[in-house]
């Protein structure tokens, strides 16, 4: 991950988008390849854009989290509840995720959102 200060992590079950809460959303390629589901997001609250998407994955014996950056279009297909990542699996970098690496999306982040330019 860039090693971006101003990120900020949001779980998505606080995200609202057209479909509702945009927790337990599935990701998929554009190539139908199954990537986890949303765990949440990192914004940088001055540019207001989110930069990545965290995703949840079951592996074996364990869960992962890593990183996807949201560079690549992404639509909400509503009626199954999936987020498609419209590049191919084997394009897409993904990077391990820490959520104590990133500091907490905050009220302060809010209005430094709302006030910038």
């Amino acid at each position: 991950m860039a090693t971006e200060s101003a990120l900020r992590y949001l779980e998505a079950d606080h995200v609202e988008g057209p479909v509702g809460k945009l927790g337990r959303l599935e990701l998929c390629t554009v190539d139908d390849e199954k990537l986890g589901v949303l765990d949440g997001v990192l914004i940088d609250p001055a540019a207001r854009r989110v930069r990545y998407f965290v995703v949840k994955s079951n592996g074996w014996l364990k869960r992962n989290r890593y990183l996807l950056p949201a560079d690549d279009l992404a639509h909400v297909e509503a009626g199954h509840r999936i987020l498609r990542i419209e590049a191919p699996a084997v394009a897409l970098p993904r990077e391990k995720f820490d959520a104590a690496s990133v500091p907490a999306f905050s009220d302060e982040d809010v209005i430094t959102a709302m006030f910038a330019a």
